[in-house]
């Protein structure tokens, strides 16, 4: 019997009890049978609620280190110096950190909402809907960022996909890393490296048109041709 059936019984004897005590004097027997059980079920109910107040104790304590563990990933979160973004299977924005912010120039409350799509240059958007469809995280990949403050942004992707098997949902975490200086730096020096290449084809063509020439000078210098 449950300790709520017991409880019940015991009620029910006792108002028995109390009709009988306005009517005709109480069988003591009953009356220790009563007491008795109502102490067994103080007891079972001590025994509840201690077990109770341990498990509310432990449920306080999970919540405190589920809490401190939230709060310390939220910080990493905000403070990761790449942009960070979660996302549903979609693409549509619901978290953001500060790096995202300075990424797009626009603040978190202009980001929540919004499809990633349209934060990126058309011309890598049918890319864009391939990496959704087909998921690699193993596999990093480039777009160009919109951006308010000017030129289009460059940045690194890499992501990965968690899927929640009850509510058959999936959620995207997206890192993003400004990669457009890079890439200045880069074509700087694949400039930098054709003109030091055509510099020296230039000068090559030169020395082999002076050596051509010293050549044939010395060819007249022995055939007694005048200079």
């Amino acid at each position: 019997m449950s300790i709520s059936h017991q409880i019940e019984a015991v009620y029910q004897r006792a108002l028995r009890l109390r009709e009988q005590a306005t009517t005709n004097p109480i069988d003591p027997a009953l009356l220790e049978l009563a007491l008795k059980d109502l102490y067994l079920v103080l007891e079972e109910l001590q025994a509840v609620d201690a077990e109770l107040h341990q498990q509310n104790q432990m449920l306080s304590d999970t919540r405190y280190q589920v809490d401190l563990e939230h709060q310390r990933y939220r910080t990493l979160f905000e403070l990761a110096p790449d942009g960070y973004l979660v996302t549903d299977a979609t693409g549509k924005i619901y978290h953001a950190n500060r790096a995202a912010e300075i990424l797009f120039a626009l603040p978190q409350a202009g980001l929540v909402g919004k499809p990633l799509v349209v934060l990126i240059e058309q011309g890598d958007w049918s890319e864009f809907q391939r990496r959704l469809a087909r998921p690699n995280p193993a596999e990093p990949w480039e777009v160009s960022l919109k951006s308010r403050q000017g030129e289009p942004v460059t940045a690194a992707i890499a992501t990965n996909f968690l899927k929640a098997s009850r509510r058959e949902t999936t959620t995207i975490l997206w890192s993003l890393r400004d990669i457009s200086q890079q890439r200045r730096i880069e074509q700087q020096l694949q400039a930098a490296h054709a003109d030091l290449e055509g510099l020296v084809a230039a000068r090559t063509a030169e020395l082999m048109q002076a050596n051509a020439q010293l050549c044939q000078d010395l060819s007249d210098c022995r055939q007694g041709r005048p200079q």
